[in-house]
């Protein structure tokens, strides 16, 4: 049985304090799969006792017990045909709009609520110093490598959607250097050549910023930044908008310290814009 399914089956007997917990871990099961116990009940504002009785209500000798089981869990999850099979017994309505509209805004909250200011700053830095810019993503991620693309051309010039990977093609990989970055999509699934692209790159000594969801393990120590952010919301697919809400958070930073060198490529580009307007009577 998922923890999931145990602590829902295990609420109306819960204390007071355990259900606190419980109602936070079920929203926040990341946090349990990778943080120590100190920081959970930090982030939940309880004690650590709590925490532990939680965990031992569920069944668990302690945390370290439960949080190997999340994990296991996190291997287990569900595929597309199975979240598929979950969201179809809900038919459409308010309920429905409201229940996703808050779930989204939830992943925006707690992504901004614990990503390290030091790596924002960080990687805004190297996208506005950077000799080049290029932006990755392979699948659902390429999506976003798009709109990084098309924000930051606005704002700096040498800025490219990398294509390593595509039909193949890896050649493209050979090209940068150590005084360009690579602005990375990565989600679950992972896939072997998206990992072999990172592993090429740190090779290379090419700055890599990477924006993905955890777990992280199989990625953090191939990037030079790394920027966690929360898009599961419960429903077919992933949620991609704190990964968007983060974009524009770095592409204001970069337009904003790039100062007038930004205001005049904008300038420059408003005027190409304008020349190629097509205006009908």
């Amino acid at each position: 049985m998922s923890v999931v399914k145990t602590i829902k089956d295990s609420l109306k007997d819960m204390t007071k304090s355990e259900y606190r917990v419980a109602t936070y871990c079920l929203g926040n099961l990341n946090d349990f799969a990778f943080d120590t116990l100190d920081v959970v009940a930090e982030k939940i504002g309880t004690s650590t006792t709590s925490v532990i009785r939680f965990c031992r209500r569920l069944g668990f000798p302690g945390y370290k017990s439960f949080q190997e089981q999340v994990r296991a869990d996190f291997k287990e999850r569900p595929g597309l045909p199975e979240k598929f099979q979950r969201a179809r017994t809900e038919r459409f309505s308010n309920e429905l709009l409201t229940r996703t509209v808050e779930q989204n805004v939830n992943c925006i909250e707690k992504t901004f609520r614990e990503l390290p200011y030091e790596r924002v700053h960080d990687a805004v830095t190297r996208l506005q110093r950077a000799k080049r810019v290029f932006t990755f993503g392979m699948r659902e991620s390429f999506a976003l490598a798009h709109y990084a693309y098309t924000r930051l051309l606005t704002v700096r010039e040498n800025v490219s959607i990398l294509n390593a990977g595509y039909n193949g093609e890896l050649e493209s990989l050979l090209s940068l250097t150590k005084e360009d970055v690579c602005l990375v999509f990565l989600f679950h699934r992972y896939t072997r050549q998206s990992l072999q692209i990172l592993e090429i790159l740190k090779q290379q000594g090419v700055p890599v910023i990477l924006i993905t969801s955890a777990p992280v393990d199989a990625v953090q120590d191939k990037v030079t930044v790394l920027l966690p952010c929360y898009v599961d919301a419960s429903g077919i697919k992933n949620t991609a908008v704190a990964p968007i809400c983060l974009l524009d958070c770095l592409f204001n930073a970069v337009a904003t310290e790039n100062g007038d060198t930004a205001l005049a490529y904008m300038k420059q580009a408003e005027a190409l814009f304008r020349e190629n307007l097509v205006i009908e009577d």
